[in-house]
């Protein structure tokens, strides 16, 4: 028997260490996102044995994160599907890695079938190259960071500390009232994360920091380590109006919290097509494949 619990930041104490050490580099594996979106996704978790187990719900469905751990991998599988039975609910597990779905296929034959999901893809980078911009790929994003030096020669990136984090706020509670973005029920939820995020700060472990131009806020930043090699970036807000802006919120974050990273994780892009340009504009190394698995006997 699994016992769920409303997520709390308390949690990360105990379930941080068991995510970090299943090297999983989907986003959905940083605590951070856990708890930042639990509000939106009803979530809870609990712990098993040795695992990390979240689940989600919708109107007559659970969705499961694929569990990240260490132990016995069928018996916690075994756990979730009892889970979803008593409840009488249909089963939904997400974020499974490809390399799992051949152990599921072998311990419960014939019962899952997989979807693999492009919208769901994680973009992978280079700390490095987001950090130097070299090499004629990366021509344009060093002419924005140029032009943003230009335009703002007394520009400054500095970390988000929480004595300043009543100005960060009060820059994103603006930028959510930008014309573009006020009627947007996926921004107004995003808000209510990022406020959650702020009310904790201190305890989540995030590395963020804001840029600053002619007296003002112009972007903010922040985002967690999924594990030792990989650095998860999970919000990044920049000003349309002000050029290069989010180019170098960009640079500065990589500069300054992803040197002892090997990747940078900047998460999927919802199956938006200027979100997916923008993203693949950055020259990914490789894109993180997701996939679901839902029973054969379920519709």
């Amino acid at each position: 028997m699994i016992e769920f619990h409303p997520v709390a930041a308390a949690d990360g104490q105990w379930a941080q260490p068991l995510l970090w050490q299943s090297g999983h580099v989907s986003c959905e594996f940083s605590f951070v996102n856990l708890f930042m979106w639990s509000h939106v996704y009803h979530t809870q978790i609990a712990r098993f044995d040795n695992w990390v187990v979240a689940r989600s719900e919708s109107e007559n469905a659970y969705h499961y994160l694929y569990p990240a751990g260490s132990g016995d991998e069928r018996a916690v599988l075994e756990a979730i599907l009892q889970d979803a039975r008593d409840a009488g609910r249909k089963l939904v597990i997400y974020s499974v890695p490809p390399d799992a779905a051949p152990r599921m296929s072998a311990w419960f034959p014939g019962l899952f079938r997989f979807e693999d999901v492009r919208d769901d893809y994680d973009y992978i980078y280079d700390a490095k190259e987001l950090a130097e911009l070299p090499g004629r790929k990366f021509q344009k994003k060093r002419n924005l960071c140029s032009r943003f030096e230009r335009d703002n020669p007394d520009w400054q990136f500095r970390p988000l500390t929480p004595d300043v984090l009543p100005a960060v706020r009060q820059f994103n509670n603006e930028w959510c009232q930008l014309y573009d973005n006020r009627d947007d029920a996926g921004i107004a939820a995003e808000h209510r994360a990022i406020e959650l995020v702020f009310q904790h700060y201190g305890e989540l472990g995030l590395k963020g920091g804001y840029v600053t131009a002619g007296g003002r806020i112009v972007a903010f930043s922040f985002g967690s380590a999924l594990n030792s090699k990989v650095f998860d970036t999970h919000v990044e807000k920049a000003l349309y109006d002000v050029t290069g802006a989010y180019n170098i919120i960009n640079r500065e974050m990589a500069r300054a919290f992803c040197g002892c990273c090997q990747w940078i994780n900047r998460e999927d892009d919802v199956g938006e097509e200027g979100l997916r340009k923008a993203k693949l504009s950055y020259n990914p190394v490789r894109m993180e494949p997701k996939w679901l698995a839902m029973r054969n006997d379920e519709e």
